[in-house]
């Protein structure tokens, strides 16, 4: 009984749900269908208005159409007129063109009628400065020839006389430096001279020491056998000499320059004395040195050579 009753009620509750399901559903698609028309009424209304103002639109599209129709007819009327008065004054000026051209065609040949009669008289006057011009050319080149002429004669004798004056010169020259040569091979020629004595001399006043003999001797300008040495060549020179004298005796000496006595030398006091000369002469050619004493005295000297006579050029 109990399970019989559920069952019944539960059958009951299900159609009343379905019941209510479908109503609600309807009602919801109903919603939606007014809904829906309501916006088509919308959408005619809005179509409505757009047709309206496209419709307002074309109307001024066409107004502004006829209006720029209009423009262009009028502009290109205003053009065919601009043209035609161009064109007309075109035509104008081109007359007006040819007319002048045709004065001033006249006026110039006129013109060109007197330039060419002036070039014409131009012409014969320089003809006739070009025969002048060809003459004097011709005169002008028989004074060249006549003054080429007098120039070569001149040139000749001045060659001739240059020639002769040239070979004078170069004699003149060659002997000059002939002389140079010589001279600078005398100046290059070493002069030196040494020599001692090995014997006891006594000198009176106006003699010389004899040194006999010779150590060195280049140039030949010492002379053994006289004691007096001769310059070969002008030129500085040294001279020196060492004396001795006796023990106890005094010895005065002298460097004789051409028998003039220069440098001295006086030795005296108890024992043997030794003097020297030490002097620097500037001696021309033939010039004369030796050691002489203005008085009479006595020159020691033995194998042991201690007297000496020396000099050389230095310059």
């Amino acid at each position: 009984m109990i399970v019989a009753s559920g069952s019944s009620s539960i059958g009951s509750d299900s159609e009343s749900l379905l019941s209510c399901s479908k109503f609600h559903f309807e009602e919801k698609v109903l919603e939606k269908l007014v809904r829906l028309e309501h916006k088509m009424d919308l959408n005619e209304e809005k179509l409505k208005r757009w047709e309206d103002t496209f419709s307002t639109k074309l109307d001024q599209m066409e107004e502004a159409i006829k209006h720029t129709e209009i423009f262009v007819e009028s502009v290109r009327g205003s053009q065919l007129q601009e043209q035609s008065r161009i064109n007309h004054s075109y035509h104008e000026i081109v007359e007006r063109f040819k007319v002048r051209s045709k004065n001033e065609t006249e006026f110039h040949g006129e013109q060109i009628n007197t330039l060419l009669e002036s070039l014409s008289s131009k012409l014969e006057e320089f003809s006739v400065a070009e025969k002048n011009r060809v003459n004097a050319l011709e005169s002008l080149q028989n004074t060249l020839k006549q003054e080429q002429n007098q120039f070569n004669q001149s040139f000749e004798l001045i060659l001739e006389n240059f020639k002769l004056s040239s070979n004078k010169t170069i004699e003149e020259l060659t002997s000059r430096q002939q002389k140079d040569y010589e001279a600078l091979k005398e100046k290059r020629t070493i002069v030196a001279f040494s020599a001692y004595t090995t014997k006891q001399q006594t000198i009176t006043s106006n003699t010389n020491v004899k040194f006999e003999k010779v150590w060195t001797n280049i140039g030949n300008g010492y002379d053994p056998s006289t004691g007096i040495f001769t310059a070969p060549r002008q030129g500085g020179y040294h001279i020196s000499a060492v004396v001795i004298s006796l023990s106890s005796n005094t010895l005065h000496l002298h460097v004789k320059h051409n028998n003039e006595y220069t440098a001295g030398s006086l030795l005296s006091g108890v024992g043997v004395k030794t003097g020297t000369f030490d002097v620097v002469f500037t001696l021309q050619k033939g010039d004369k040195v030796s050691v002489g004493s203005k008085g009479s005295y006595t020159v020691y000297s033995d194998s042991n050579t201690y007297t000496t006579f020396s000099g050389h050029i230095i310059t």
